[in-house]
């Protein structure tokens, strides 16, 4: 992680997202950081000392196991906030987010201003939305399909060009599921020749599902 220290850049995206607009409080102490890829967003430092908009790039939110193993349960690559749940009070949340993409931050940092934060009605009504708004997104994403295989060929169907996927690691990241889980739905297509497989982590459907 690192600190962008461009006031005009900072500027931009507060205007871009109108992100005082969510603030009765005025004066807040706003900064701009920047996470490479694989960089984990709520780990660099306490995910309770501060808030975090993500204004560009896209991050994986994983869920992680009493044994240590993780397994991906939301993509966001929209303007989002991140910090939510923290700053209602889930410390201790088994969750990773981590960059799969260059990913910048309008980040507040809550040291001096959390008082005043808990008295904003305007700011406690965005964070009950964007908390709401989470917890639809998984489950929605989750009863959607019966199976990761229904996912799947609606993902190549509908959200692939020319019904072809490029990446592996990208399409698992997008399908909520581990690596391993779908290489093995890739060779069980294969094998009944419903996709094929072109090139090194490239698939296209032979025909039409849905």
């Amino acid at each position: 992680m690192k600190e962008i220290n461009d006031s005009i850049l900072l500027k931009h995206y507060l205007e871009q997202h109108q992100i005082e607009k969510i603030f009765h409080t005025k004066q807040l102490p706003f900064r701009l950081c920047q996470y490479d890829k694989g960089e984990i967003l709520n780990y660099i430092r306490d995910a309770n000392s501060c808030l975090q908009f993500m204004v560009s790039g896209a991050v994986q939110i994983y869920a992680v196991r009493n044994d240590g193993s993780r397994y991906p349960l939301s993509y966001l690559d929209e303007f989002t906030l991140l910090g939510d749940m923290e700053f209602c009070g889930e410390t201790q949340l088994p969750f990773l987010v981590e960059a799969v993409r260059m990913v910048r931050c309008v980040e507040l940092p809550l040291f001096g201003c959390r008082d005043a934060l808990l008295n904003d009605n305007l700011f406690l009504r965005y964070l009950l939305r964007s908390v709401a708004h989470k917890l639809a997104l998984i489950s929605q994403e989750n009863a959607v399909y019966a199976t990761l295989e229904e996912k799947f060929l609606h993902y190549l169907q509908q959200d692939c060009q020319g019904g072809q996927m490029h990446g592996v690691e990208h399409a698992a990241a997008y399908l909520h599921c581990s690596r391993r889980q779908l290489q093995r739905l890739l060779r069980s297509l294969t094998e009944r020749q419903i996709i094929e497989k072109v090139g090194k982590g490239r698939y296209r459907l032979l025909f039409t599902i849905f």
